[in-house]
């Protein structure tokens, strides 16, 4: 093994060197980490402006328009406390409330004035009414009152409370709906503090997003891998090649370096994007300056973070993630030794879509996607490879299932990589001569069993 291995660093380098210098490669680098940067800096950007804008708006409205308002008491109930009324979160100073004994000294109250309301409260049937009533020399639009309006709808139990001698602060305390939970004796204090459900949340979240990254990075790194394999075939080169380069260290190079140069662009891309968010928040006046820091050293200190996540698991999962993308490269590699030109790889590089297809099939029947923990997984589908990488890391990482069983399911992912990529160099070396369509699977087997 080491003798057939003996050419792997050469040819991982040269064509690691030769991937991240390409032109195509530079520019996806750059333009897509410049985009991913600046989509959420402009978005956050704008939606602060226009939450800065719209709030201001707001302030000028509740404080600017109406300046009096002149309350007539008809209910008999001697109603008083209207100062605690609060419009837009804050309370209500630059409004002056006035009493008035009847309606007709209200109306020659405001008599002259154009920024004053008149309040009448009246009583029918056991409920209360109000009335904002618009003087005849006022200034004011019904749009100008449509704030205050809803303040004294959503505010009008603190007048009661004051009315009645009841303190404020207690009076929202009775008033609070009482929330009733069943639970077992012994609870999970994570319950307590929300972190049940963020985690019940995050393990129907993460399996999808695990999906979806793969399944994007085999599409596009995947036809990457076949493409390396095959270039030799194109180029005429091949017998050459072969004399002086054993197909095993060839596959095994030239897939590791594609890998290597693939998931290094993923992460300048991902890259980006945080950096993005980060100075998106800081852009659009979230908090203070260190806000955006702030909620880093959250994440990463003392917050929710070490209490969802498990950093074993955590690091267990990428490593799972890593073998996964490596074990459908694999695949890919075998679809490029079996064409014999570029325009075979349409067809034989159906191999590992298929696959990647089926496997999410399987784990989602098997209950390992989706629905989070209300039903436990199979568990043969930790162990099978191809499934395996679609619902372990979610589970690694919020300690669902133990690190013993993700060492060995990565153990099991790693073995099967090494045996596919053994498997490509054996169909490379059978193909060289071969001519003609590319064989089917079943064929391709055969000619295997018969060598």
């Amino acid at each position: 093994m080491k003798k057939e291995l003996q050419d792997m660093k050469k040819i991982f380098v040269f064509t690691l060197q030769t991937q991240v210098r390409s032109a195509k490669y530079l520019a996806a680098v750059i333009v897509v980490s410049a985009a991913l940067f600046l989509i959420p800096v402009i978005g956050m950007f704008l939606a602060g402006r226009s939450a800065s804008e719209s709030g201001s708006a707001s302030a000028q409205t509740a404080a600017g328009s109406v300046s009096q308002v002149y309350v007539v008491d008809e209910t008999g109930l001697d109603l008083s406390g209207f100062e605690q009324i609060r419009t837009s979160g804050e309370e209500n100073s630059d409004i002056s409330w006035n009493t008035g004994a009847s309606l007709e000294e209200a109306r020659e109250m405001t008599r002259g004035t154009d920024d004053a309301l008149i309040l009448l409260l009246e009583q029918e049937n056991g409920d209360i009414q109000m009335h904002l009533l618009i003087p005849d020399e006022s200034s004011l639009e019904q749009d100008d009152c449509q704030i205050l309006e809803s303040s004294l709808e959503s505010g009008f139990s603190a007048v009661l409370a004051a009315s009645a001698g009841v303190d404020v602060r207690q009076a929202e305390v009775i008033q609070n709906p009482v929330q009733t939970e069943i639970v077992s004796d012994g609870n999970n204090p994570e319950d307590a503090s929300g972190l049940g459900t963020v985690r019940e949340i995050l393990s129907s979240v993460l399996p999808y997003i695990f999906i979806m990254v793969l399944y994007f990075m085999v599409l596009i790194y995947g036809q990457k891998v076949a493409n390396s394999v095959i270039m030799e075939k194109s180029s005429k080169l091949m017998d050459t090649f072969l004399t002086s380069v054993k197909p095993v260290s060839m596959i095994f190079g030239k897939v590791f370096a594609v890998v290597c140069s693939s998931i290094l662009q993923f992460a300048v891309w991902v890259a980006g994007l945080l950096l993005g968010l980060f100075a998106g928040s800081r852009f659009a006046g979230m908090g203070e300056a260190g806000s955006a820091s702030g909620a880093l050293q959250f994440l990463a200190g003392d917050g929710w973070f070490r209490e969802l996540f498990s950093l074993p698991g955590l690091l267990l999962a990428v490593l799972i993630l890593v073998s996964g993308f490596l074990l459908y490269c694999a695949l890919a590699s075998i679809g490029g030794s079996a064409a014999g030109k570029p325009e075979d790889l349409s067809s034989t590089n159906v191999l590992f879509t298929t696959i990647l297809v089926v496997s999410f099939l399987v784990s989602l029947a098997a209950g390992g996607v989706g629905l989070g923990s209300e039903e436990a997984a199979a568990s043969w589908v930790y162990w099978i490879p191809f499934t395996s990488v679609l619902t372990l890391p979610g589970r690694l990482m919020l300690g669902e299932v133990s690190p013993a069983l993700g060492a060995g399911a990565l153990a099991v992912s790693v073995a099967a990589t090494v045996i596919f990529l053994y498997l490509a160099a054996k169909i490379y070396k059978m193909m060289a001569l071969y001519k003609g369509n590319p064989p089917t699977p079943a064929k391709l087997f055969r000619m295997l069993r018969d060598r």
